[in-house]
Parts: C-alpha cells; sequence; structure tokens
C-alpha cells in the first residue's frame, strides 16, 4: 500500500450519509476475511503463496468474482455476458457500427454496476479501516487513484443501491447508467427511506428512458411533494 498522510488525518469526510449504526457493531468485520472458494469458477486461480487476498483494490475485486453466482445480477460475482466487439470497427457496416456501439454502453454500464456492488460490500464491511484509512473514500483515493468528488459519488450510489432493489436491478443489466443511479440516490435523503422504496421502480422505469438530468427534475419535483 501506498502511504499517503492526508489519507489518515482524523477527520471525518463531508458529504456521504453515514449508515445507522457504528462500524463496531456490524457482523462482518475486516478480520472476516473474503467470501470461501467453494463456489469458486474452475478459470480463476488460487493465489500461489495460499493466503487470502488483501487490501489491494485488484486482488479485493479478484477475490470477490472469484465466488460466482451464476445467472444473478445483483450479486457481486455476476459478470455480463461480453460482447463480441470488433477489433477492427473501419470494416463494420454503418448498421453494425451503431448496433456495436449501443451494446457496448450496455456492457460498460453493467460492468460498472458490478464494481459498485464490489465496493458497497467492501464498504458495508468497513474494510477500510483495516487498512488505516479515515473513510472509503480515503481508501478509494489512495488505492484506486479517484478523484474526491468521485469517490464520494461512488460510494453514495454504493450506499444507495441497498435500498433501492429495482434501481439496482436495471443498472445491474445495463439498462440505466451510473448517473442515472446518483440522480435517484437523493430521493433516500431527508427520512424519505419507505417513500423512496415505493417510488423506487417508478424511478427505475423512468431512468430507462431519461436521461439524467431528466431523472434528477423527477426526483426532485417527487422530494419536494414529499416533504410538504
Amino acid at each position: 500500500m501506498t502511504d499517503v498522510p492526508d489519507d489518515r488525518a482524523g477527520v471525518p469526510e463531508p458529504g456521504i450519509p453515514r449508515e445507522s449504526g457504528d462500524a463496531s457493531s456490524r457482523p462482518d468485520r475486516p478480520e472476516a476475511g473474503m467470501p470461501d472458494g467453494d463456489q469458486a469458477r474452475p478459470a480463476t486461480e488460487a493465489s500461489s503463496e495460499g493466503r487470502p487476498p488483501g487490501l489491494d483494490g485488484a486482488e479485493l475485486a479478484e477475490s470477490a468474482l472469484a465466488a460466482g453466482c451464476g445467472d444473478d445480477p445483483t450479486y457481486p460475482g455476476w459478470a455480463p455476458p461480453n460482447p463480441r466487439l470488433p477489433t477492427e470497427p473501419e470494416r463494420l457496416s454503418d448498421i453494425d457500427l451503431a448496433t456495436a456501439v449501443i451494446e457496448g454502453r450496455t456492457t460498460v454500464d453493467a460492468t460498472t454496476a458490478r464494481w459498485i456492488l464490489l465496493l458497497g460490500e467492501f464498504d458495508r464491511r468497513s474494510l477500510w479501516l483495516a487498512d488505516g484509512a479515515v473513510s472509503p473514500t480515503a481508501w478509494l483515493r489512495r488505492e484506486c487513484r479517484i478523484n474526491a468528488p468521485t469517490s464520494t459519488n461512488l460510494i453514495t450510489v454504493a450506499r444507495a443501491l441497498r435500498d433501492l432493489p429495482a434501481t439496482r436491478a436495471a443498472f445491474t443489466t445495463g439498462t440505466i447508467s451510473f448517473d442515472h443511479v446518483r440522480a435517484i440516490a437523493p430521493a433516500l435523503g431527508d427520512g424519505r427511506l419507505d417513500l423512496a422504496r415505493r417510488a423506487d421502480p417508478i424511478f427505475a422505469r423512468a431512468a430507462a428512458w431519461m436521461t439524467p438530468r431528466q431523472v434528477a427534475r423527477v426526483v426532485s419535483t417527487w422530494a419536494d411533494i414529499a416533504d410538504a
């Protein structure tokens, strides 16, 4: 691990809603380790040193993905089908090229969702504490080289997906993007958890044909009505 002193400063970071309960009361602690390999995919080999993965981002992701889960897109080990992206796009017809661009974007969104679910579980287990980081965003900045605004958005979205099953399902299949989920996440604020859960399927359906900015307006209007 690299050592970045300001990531270990004893000052909590603003901007990310805290979860209920403190980290010490959570059943999954850093020493619990990563998922066992009973269902590991044959193509995934164990570490040559016979040790569980550490907190390096690549090792953590590899371990979680090794668990596998069949066709369940809500499980972190799930991966979308690999599209046959052309190695020479200039040889494609106009229709095939347009189709490949759309399908490629869907795969990017689904793969991003897969990584966000890994991040959400990492955050739920508070594994960043075991590495000496003051917050999950500080850990992301140091280990994944992600800047402050983006790391804050990533954690916010990862936490929101726990309470928004319809949005999570749409995201993991590539139907909606990270920006759509970020636009929906504020619905959970200010004590609106139950209301947001009921509105979740509506938000997810709207996001499938709206731009993220349009979704943000819908959520903002809905929040104003809910708070009235």
